[in-house]
């Protein structure tokens, strides 16, 4: 069996005690140490710089510096390597100390054989392996927050920040600011001729196009759908005019091949920069690239323009066409949203026709609402999406009618049967929801609101984030409504051991990180009427 190699760098100005530590070290004969020494504390520090070390045995008394500067110094210079001091007997508040500023262990030099230096190399090391799994956790944690899932570009929230602090810098240094929005011709005749699972491929391989084409110092965003936009920095109207043919050839002239399936699929590029004349904000240059997208394919799609070039051919009826269907689009998107509310009210109306003595689900679900809401805006979210969260809140308890009157009314524990039958009304609720195509996004939300993070919930076992934001939102929601107000089975708890039941559930029930917003929003002022 080949021996695990592991490289150490021993600190030690003394050469009898290093010897002995060098000794210890290789008669072991499981690990292999690679051994490497330093004589001063400066030049520890330099070695260490190297990163070529797994940790370092460090003596804290060395001639030029002792054990706690030279921690300090390997702090200021951010060498990630983990250190274990070794002092002399009598020197444990030193070596604690050592502890507090940021080795991992240490040791007694005169009582250092085999057994304890192994022991505690192998402790250090664990614990070093498993802090860089939790780095590496929490960068791959950032990296969702900013990116869009199916194709890893930054996602819409993330984009917009770029953008204001990029225009900002451009006004400052007085550099040009380009932008590019880009879209995918026809895009839904390909979802509709072959399928979700081939315009996410398109998608996909859409975005790699234009990694491939865009320099590291643009920034490239899913702007939604199949809309993308490509922020580009000290680039000027030619440059980006020039990039912008290059992708649309790359398109026109490359089929997305998957399988038996091959499509050409063409797109459209507008284009707008800071010397526009009408650009004061981030906002007009993004208006001004929407409206040449909006252009370029009211010429025949496939096409690149930008906003100058409307501008020059001083084409009104274009722009006045672009700002009266962008407007009409709106109050149309807005009625629909009218039109949410009363339907709401009218659904839960039926509800109450149909199962008299049930009104608790529908006051239960005006709290879970209220609850969800509060949640929603603690983390930034949009008006549109906190509507979603609202009315997903409102309809998540509909598929209650289809459960047997007498099991909704009984005042006792539910047997295992008869719970059963109640989880079958996330699925039923699902149902009757999504034959109205006016919730369409509320959907999920109402499917999955009894999914737990660890994947225990129902209806489908769905573990972590593959649960919809909006679904977990909902858990904590209800959970602490239902603990607040009290039940049939249990009395009503205060806010705080609500809270704490919360915290306790954090990470097995309920999303951590959603739990700890819940916390934070609910301490702020506000009652539901």
């Amino acid at each position: 069996m080949q021996k695990e190699k592991i490289h150490i760098l021993i600190v030690d100005d003394n050469p009898v005690d290093l010897e002995i530590i060098r000794t210890v070290l290789n008669e072991n004969y499981v690990i292999h140490y690679t051994i490497d020494t330093a004589f001063t504390g400066m030049e520890a520090v330099e070695k260490a710089s190297t990163g070529e070390f797994h940790l370092a045995l460090l003596d804290y008394r060395l001639h030029d510096m002792n054990g706690i500067e030279i921690l300090e110094e390997i702090k200021t210079r951010s060498i990630d390597l983990p250190v274990i001091m070794v002092t002399g007997e009598g020197d444990e508040k030193i070596a604690k100390e050592s502890i507090k500023k940021g080795a991992y262990d240490y040791l007694i030099k005169d009582e250092i054989n085999n057994i304890l230096l192994t022991r505690t190399i192998q402790g250090v090391l664990k614990r070093k392996s498993l802090e860089d799994k939790i780095k590496e956790y929490h960068e791959k944690l950032k990296d969702l927050a900013i990116k869009d899932g199916l194709t890893g570009l930054y996602n819409h929230r993330h984009f917009q920040e770029i953008l204001s602090n990029e225009f900002k810098r451009s006004k400052r240094h007085v550099q040009p600011l380009s932008c590019m929005m880009l879209d995918l011709d026809h895009f839904k005749l390909v979802n509709d001729s072959h399928g979700h699972q081939y315009g996410d491929f398109v998608l996909a391989q859409s975005a790699g196009i234009l990694r491939r084409f865009a320099r590291d110092t643009d920034f490239i965003a899913r702007y939604g759908g199949e809309e993308f936009v490509i922020i580009l920095p000290n680039t000027d109207l030619e440059g980006v005019l020039h990039l912008a043919e290059k992708i649309r050839n790359s398109f026109e002239n490359n089929p997305f091949k998957k399988g038996e399936i091959s499509e050409s699929i063409s797109i459209s590029i507008g284009m707008s920069s800071t010397t526009d004349s009408n650009v004061s904000s981030k906002d007009d240059l993004i208006t001004n690239a929407d409206i040449a997208l909006y252009h370029a394919k009211s010429r025949g799609r496939n096409n690149v323009c930008a906003w100058e070039e409307i501008e020059s051919e001083d084409t009104i009826d274009v722009k006045e066409e672009y700002h009266k269907t962008t407007d009409f689009y709106n109050r149309i998107k807005n009625l629909s949203q009218d039109m949410k509310e009363p339907c709401v009210k009218s659904i839960q109306d039926i509800f109450c026709e149909f199962e008299a003595g049930c009104d608790y689900f529908n006051e239960h679900s005006l709290r879970v609402s209220f609850y969800a809401e509060k949640l929603a805006r603690e983390l930034s979210m949009s008006d549109e999406e906190i509507n979603v969260i609202k009315y997903s809140a409102l309809l998540h308890d509909i598929g209650m009618v289809g459960i047997n009157s007498d099991i909704l009314k009984k005042k006792d524990f539910l047997s295992p049967g008869e719970y059963n039958l109640i989880k079958r009304h996330a699925g039923i609720g699902a149902d009757i929801v999504g034959q109205l195509k006016l919730f369409g996004k509320e959907l999920q939300m109402i499917h999955y609101h009894h999914e737990r993070f660890d994947g225990r919930g129902y209806p489908h076992k769905l573990k972590g984030r593959m649960i919809p934001l909006g679904a977990r939102i909902l858990a904590i929601a209800e959970a602490y409504d239902s603990m607040i107000s009290g039940t049939v089975y249990r009395k009503a708890r205060s806010s705080s051991e609500a809270i704490e039941e919360l915290r306790k559930c954090a990470g097995s029930q309920f999303d951590p990180k959603l739990v700890d917003a819940f916390i934070e929003a609910i301490k702020k002022p506000d009652k539901p009427s």
